[in-house]
Parts: C-alpha cells; sequence; structure tokens
C-alpha cells in the first residue's frame, strides 16, 4: 500500500474479491464496484478515520498510458467525507502530474452533481450511440483540468462498427457528431464515408484524405504517410495483401491528379501538437497495442492540448469504447494522452510509418 498527501489517504491496488465485503458499512458496493476492471487499471483511495476506519472509498481507474484517472464509483459515511474522498482523488492525481480527473456518475443523484460542481468539475456533453449501447452506461461524466487545456468539446458518438473508427474522428472533427441532429442521419454519414474511404476494411490514408476533401471541399487536408508502400496490410495473409496495394496505387493516382497534398516526410510528434495548438484537428493512425494491448490499426482525433509543462499530452477523441476492460465513454471523450506516448503508439506495422491527416479551416 503506498501512501499519498496526507497520512490518512491511502491508494492501492483493487481487489474485487476484498474490497467491496471491506467497504460495505459504507453502502452497497454496486454497478462499477461489481464490474470487471482488471484490464483497466483499478485502483483504490480511501479516507481513513484516526481510529483506522475507512470512511470514504473512490474506485479510480484509467486506460493504459492515458494521463488521467477516472472515479468509476465513490461511498462515504457523509457528505463532507464524501468531498473529501473527491479531493483526496483530486490531490492524488496532482502529486502525479495528471492531466485531468474524470469522474461518471451512474445515478441521477442531484447532491452528486453538486458535488462536482463545488470541487471544480465540468460536465461533459451527452455522448450519442446510434445502435444500442452493448452494455450499462453512465447517466453523467464530468472532467477537472488540472492544467490548462484547449480542445473540441463535441459529443461523444461509439463507432457503430468494429471498422468506421476512421469516418468517425473525421466526423467528429468536423463537429458532425455533435450537429447532426437525427442519428440515423449520422450513422448514414458514417457509413458512407467509410465505404467511401475503405481499403476493405480499414481506411487507408489517402484514400481518406481524398474522401474527407470531397465530403468537406470548404476545409483543407494534408495528408502526412513517410512510406510509398501499400499501408495496413501487414495485419493480412499474404494472399490478401496485393489486391489492397492495387487499390491504394489507385489512390494516390487520384491524389496527384486532383492535387492533394501529400507529405511524404515524417510527421514528427511534436509537429502534430504544433499543428493542434494552432487550431487544426489531426486524424492519427495509432496501434492499440500499448493502450489496449491489441495490435490493430485504429484511427483516433487529436484535436487539444494540456498537461504541464513536464509532461504535455495531446487530447484525443477515441470512437472506441473497451467496455470489457472497465471503459465508458466517459474514458474515451477528451482522452489525454501523453505526446511521447503517442509517439511510440503511431508508428505502424513493421516499417514503423507514420500517418496522419492535418486538417484546416
Amino acid at each position: 500500500m503506498s501512501q499519498h498527501a496526507a497520512p490518512h489517504v491511502t491508494v492501492q491496488d483493487f481487489d474485487p474479491q476484498r474490497h467491496p465485503q471491506l467497504l460495505r458499512h459504507l453502502g452497497p458496493a454496486l454497478g462499477p464496484w461489481e464490474r470487471e476492471t482488471g484490464a483497466a487499471n483499478a485502483r483504490l483511495l480511501t479516507i481513513v478515520s484516526p481510529g483506522g476506519t475507512i470512511t470514504g472509498a473512490a474506485l479510480i481507474t484509467a486506460r493504459s498510458t492515458g494521463a488521467y484517472v477516472k472515479i468509476a464509483g465513490i461511498l462515504a459515511l457523509d457528505a463532507p467525507t464524501g468531498e473529501e474522498t473527491i479531493r483526496g482523488v483530486l490531490n492524488y492525481a496532482y502529486q502525479q502530474d495528471l492531466a485531468c480527473v474524470k469522474w461518471e456518475h451512474w445515478t441521477h443523484d442531484p447532491s452528486l452533481a453538486t458535488l462536482a460542481e463545488q470541487t471544480g468539475f465540468q460536465a461533459l456533453p451527452a455522448p450519442r450511440y446510434a445502435m444500442d449501447a452493448s452494455a450499462s452506461i453512465p447517466l453523467a461524466g464530468y472532467v477537472h483540468w488540472l492544467h490548462p487545456a484547449r480542445y473540441l468539446r463535441t459529443s461523444h458518438y461509439q463507432q457503430s462498427e468494429n471498422f468506421t473508427c476512421a469516418a468517425v474522428a473525421a466526423l467528429a472533427a468536423h463537429g458532425e457528431t455533435t450537429s447532426i441532429a437525427a442519428l440515423d442521419d449520422l450513422r448514414t454519414s458514417e457509413l458512407l464515408l467509410w465505404r467511401q474511404a475503405t481499403n476493405f476494411m480499414a481506411c487507408e490514408p489517402i484514400g481518406l484524405g481524398l474522401a474527407v476533401a470531397e465530403r468537406w471541399p470548404d476545409s483543407s487536408v494534408t495528408v502526412s504517410l513517410d512510406t510509398d508502400k501499400p499501408v495496413i496490410v501487414d495485419y493480412y495473409p499474404e494472399a490478401e495483401r496485393s489486391w489492397r496495394g492495387i487499390l491504394q496505387a489507385e489512390s494516390r493516382r487520384q491524389a496527384e491528379t486532383t492535387g492533394l497534398p501529400l507529405t511524404t516526410t515524417r510527421l514528427e510528434i511534436v509537429k502534430i501538437r504544433e499543428a493542434v495548438s494552432n487550431g487544426a484537428r489531426v486524424l492519427l493512425l495509432v496501434s492499440l497495442q500499448q493502450m489496449l494491448g491489441y495490435d490493430i490499426p485504429h484511427w483516433v482525433l487529436c484535436h487539444g492540448t494540456a498537461g504541464s509543462t513536464e509532461n504535455p499530452v495531446l487530447v484525443l477523441d477515441d470512437s472506441w469504447v473497451n467496455s470489457d476492460s472497465g471503459e465508458t465513454w466517459v474514458d474515451v471523450t477528451c482522452l489525454p494522452i501523453p505526446i511521447q506516448e503517442l509517439d511510440e503508439m503511431s508508428c505502424l506495422e513493421a516499417d514503423g510509418y507514420r500517418s496522419a491527416l492535418i486538417l484546416t479551416a
């Protein structure tokens, strides 16, 4: 067990077999306390009285590599101890030099909403789902930034299919995951954009750039890809790679014909942060190995900056929610990732190429 801040605040790894029973005097440990959280780096922060009794507890989790902690559940003997517990989490996050603390609410409890406001949390926009959510979801989410943050405040939209991450990232970059009112229309836009850009099943960067340029002709898109070989093909059997390469060669030909800007020098991570700081949105291709434990190519939207001088972060929106590890939409909206971590996870396949789309108004 490690000690943080004051002697009466303790933080330790969460044991789902033991801790809910240990905390039952605080109330029923239901909902998030019962979920499978082993892959979500779950920890338990407790407030302990001078007599050794636990008077408050917070279940805190985070996606691997994320520069944040999320309060998934809170139990306390009384309201003042509940506030003390929240402030204990904030202090713990400060000491870890994290970018923010998030808090998900599983009930419509006005007192919790009031407490969130009193402790400096801001409400996150409500999420949107074109399909029925596969698991129970928090009713509200909040964020407390510990350092100045600039980012796009948009409703999180969970991709409706396993393969439509690029389309959702592009729609989110243009604010359309919020502005398209009807969910049926939003899902239609998601699928049509994916179909236009896909290299089956993934979206390769040049084809995606062509689709984005056609979909939003008033905005500027530049494709950055530091290899001339077919990409996102190592994940397929050898027999299925050649025809994808032919389609990607056709995308290059179309890019040359239409004048789509394409840079072939490596886009350094500091340049991505600089572009985002100047108002650009960047669609970045990453591997999910470091964040979720499986090497699958995945498009995310980089849309903000935060963090301290010593630990700068890029703020992402990820349309994939790994509910099996206890994640919810609160984790993946305005998700802060340290730039050094993002630098590593955006080196793809054996060649270690980097691919991104820089979008400007």
